[in-house]
């Protein structure tokens, strides 16, 4: 029995969710695919790298792609177009739908923020079906420092030398961002397709989030500044620290003098929450 171009990872723990939307963008894929479903409802994996790993171990696929319950494919062709795209791609580690290009529009007091410019994304976010697209006027794969976890797409051979970092990645966030990262150092390249996908929900920045990014950016702290789909983030939380207060200090005047802004306290929020004390 030959062996499928692709295997479709996937951890879930709602049957409705995982139904209407992954596996409906799948039924009519006109390319050869496994698919490797991963039932977490009853909570048996704590982090999304222990589930991925299971589910990664049982894969046959020359590619695998690890994907959330909620999202879904766009058209038939996508996994034979992406099959396109990653057969050309030199240096493969791994490629996804949404990432951030590294080195541009860093500085300082930056922290938090998400730089439009550094944006790859090709998206379609929420129930509403908002468009979210940034970056692809050549319509061909863009090379970006990090990759957000709704869709990752890593060749099996990559995969089975460097598996998701559970020890860095505890949780359900920024395993994409580790991998990414991890990869390139690894003398990989990642880079993020033209191909869009539905994406029912979106992000949330908890207590989880924030201490896996401690984690991360201690573990990747030669890098300097990481760019996340979710915020630029420092390696050094010195610098962090002083861009949200100084972000929450612009903030709080603008309201002051009448402008339109939340004022200091999302800011202040998120600071408490990167230093461990929100108390959630």
């Amino acid at each position: 029995m030959s062996r499928p171009v692709f295997s479709v990872v996937c951890v879930h723990n709602n049957e409705k969710v995982l139904n209407d939307w992954l596996l409906e963008g799948l039924k009519d894929q006109d390319s050869k695919f496994e698919v490797i479903l991963v039932d977490n409802t009853a909570g048996k994996f704590k982090s999304a790298a222990e589930g991925l790993n299971y589910g990664g171990a049982k894969a046959a696929g020359e590619y695998l792609v690890f994907i959330h319950q909620d999202v879904r494919l766009l058209s038939s062709d996508w996994l034979r177009r992406a099959e396109a795209f990653l057969r050309a791609l030199p240096g493969l580690g791994v490629a996804g739908i949404a990432g951030m290009i590294g080195g541009k529009a860093g500085g300082i007091f930056r922290a938090g923020t998400i730089p439009v410019k550094n944006r790859i994304f090709f998206v379609y976010q929420g129930l509403e079906k908002e468009r979210l697209e940034f970056g692809s006027a050549s319509g061909q794969p863009v090379e970006v420092q990090t990759l957000d976890e709704q869709l990752l797409i890593i060749p099996r051979e990559v995969f089975l030398g460097g598996k998701f970092d559970a020890a860095a990645c505890g949780g359900w966030h920024l395993y994409g961002v580790d991998y990414s990262l991890s990869a390139r150092r690894r003398g990989f390249r990642t880079f993020a397709l033209p191909l869009p996908v539905w994406h029912m929900s979106g992000g949330k920045l908890d207590a989880d989030y924030f201490r896996t990014l401690n984690k991360v950016l201690e573990k990747h702290s030669a890098e300097k500044v990481l760019y996340t789909t979710c915020g630029l983030w420092h390696t050094s939380n010195l610098f962090n620290v002083l861009d949200l207060l100084l972000l929450a200090a612009r903030s709080q005047l603008a309201r002051w003098a009448g402008r339109n802004t939340y004022g200091a306290k999302p800011y202040l929020d998120t600071l408490k929450m990167l230093l461990g004390r929100s108390g959630r």
